[in-house]
């Protein structure tokens, strides 16, 4: 079993991969010029998007629901300063990985929990692993593997832990999230080769050799 084959254990439903929305751009700017309605048809929108990634950074709902709401108010405040608004939504997930970035560098590691949803109206489940057959021992294996792989991903940096999430989780190219993250694509590249090369140390006892 590779490192890659565990990721895609942790892998929701693919995700739609953000581009241009001339919607967004319509509603931004509204907002510019005051109209709340318009903010919030974009909160509305990209709340879930926001709070699932937050959560899968954090692992703890309570504060992945703080920095949601921080995500916003940051993004409220500084409106006017996004140069692209139908890009809102790449701008808006750089917001809430910066956000969490910056929590995490302050805050004890937290352990993620792969079996609980988070509560809420949205069903963001963050982690669906295969279901196990009957057989005990593949049952106690995937228990392991989930066990393992959720302190496996809780160990990793701030910025490992990012590229991790928005690549294997939330479905983004290197390239996208190059520019969600402003930094070159092949520092994406370096950090995503290191939090695989972390994991598969980490995770060493399941891997099998060809």
């Amino acid at each position: 079993m590779s490192v890659e084959m565990i990721a895609n254990y942790a892998q929701a439903e693919e995700r739609e991969r953000p581009r241009g929305s001339e919607r967004d751009a319509a509603l931004v700017a509204r907002a510019c010029r005051g109209d709340a309605d318009a903010f919030h048809a974009l909160f509305e929108q990209y709340q879930g998007i926001v709070y699932r990634i937050a959560l899968r950074m954090v692992g703890n709902s309570e504060d992945a629901a703080d920095l949601t709401q921080d995500t916003f108010i940051r993004a409220y405040r500084q409106l006017s300063s996004l140069r692209d608004a139908a890009f809102f939504g790449r701008w808006i997930r750089m917001i809430v990985t910066n956000i969490c970035r910056d929590h995490l560098k302050r805050a004890r590691p937290t352990i993620y929990s792969l079996d609980a949803p988070p509560p809420g109206e949205h069903d963001l489940t963050e982690w669906e692993l295969p279901s196990p057959t009957e057989n005990g021992e593949q049952l106690a294996m995937t228990e392991a593997l989930k066990t393992a792989l959720a302190h496996a991903l809780a160990a990793l940096s701030p910025d490992h832990r990012a590229v991790m999430i928005l690549h294997h989780l939330e479905g983004l190219p290197v390239e996208e999230i190059a520019l969600t993250m402003t930094v070159p694509v092949g520092t994406v590249k370096s950090r995503l080769a290191r939090a695989r090369a972390d994991l598969r140390k980490r995770l060493d006892s399941f891997l099998t050799t060809e």
